[in-house]
């Protein structure tokens, strides 16, 4: 069994210490080969950040290992859940300590040769150098005028503004609430938002950084919603 504390920033880092890793902050993802599980534990007051990394990594682990994912908050902590991560940290522990540093074997020092002398190299002739033709000046690229400028900013491909955003938000919250489960973000354009009432002050907006790749969100339920017949904006939703 293994024990990783999901971070922020979506690094997994092994953790052998129960009492640091069931920390409310901590998200945990702990894999049991023996069980063939995927164990996860989200904290009560974990960051949205390491939430959405945690749903990612575990979707990767499965469809490498194969195993079944086990999703826990931490008020539905169980006994189950708490052997498996004392299993992980006993055998983490225990290899930690056996685990014997390889000798280094010694750098012989290279015997010092004697220095040689080389013979010089005979002198060539060198041709005298031409000089360089000056290189053209380039051609001055028409300057953009009124009606160009007026015609490039009226394009319908300027992105999305903080205005735009605002209205979109406030057009959300009318939607109706999804049943029991709770709006964890927002995708808006090429951007993911936290869901405002996830934020500690609200009317802010909190864009989420992740790195490059593809992940299953199989534990969202996608909500679209259209304006003129186009897709404005996608919340995902998480049962709860």
């Amino acid at each position: 069994m293994t024990l990783y504390i999901i971070q922020s920033t979506g690094e997994m880092t092994e953790c052998t210490n129960k009492e640091i890793a069931l920390a409310s902050t901590n998200v945990l993802v702990v894999i049991s080969h023996t069980q063939k599980k995927i164990y996860t534990w989200i904290g009560g007051q974990s960051s949205p950040h390491s939430k959405f990394a945690c749903a990612r990594e575990t979707a990767r682990l499965r469809m490498e290992l194969g195993y079944k994912i086990v999703n826990l908050e931490e008020s539905a902590t169980n006994d189950e859940f708490l052997q498996a991560v004392d299993i992980a940290c006993n055998i983490q522990s225990d290899s930690a300590t056996t685990r014997k540093p390889k000798p280094v074997k010694p750098i012989a020092k290279a015997d010092p040769k004697p220095k040689t002398k080389t013979a010089a190299k005979p002198k060539t002739e060198t041709k005298p150098k031409t000089a360089a033709k000056p290189k053209a000046k380039p051609k001055a690229e028409p300057k953009e005028t009124k009606e160009d400028t007026a015609r490039r900013y009226s394009s319908k491909t300027v992105e999305t503004t903080i205005v735009d955003i605002e209205h979109i938000m406030k057009q959300l919250e009318v939607l109706p609430h999804l049943g029991n489960s709770i709006r964890d973000y927002v995708i808006i354009s090429d951007t993911l938002y936290i869901a405002p009432e996830n934020l500690e002050k609200p009317g802010t907006e909190s864009k989420v950084k992740l790195p490059d790749g593809s992940f299953v969100a199989d534990d969202y339920v996608p909500r679209l919603f259209l304006e003129n017949g186009k897709i404005i904006a996608v919340e995902l939703w998480r049962e709860n």
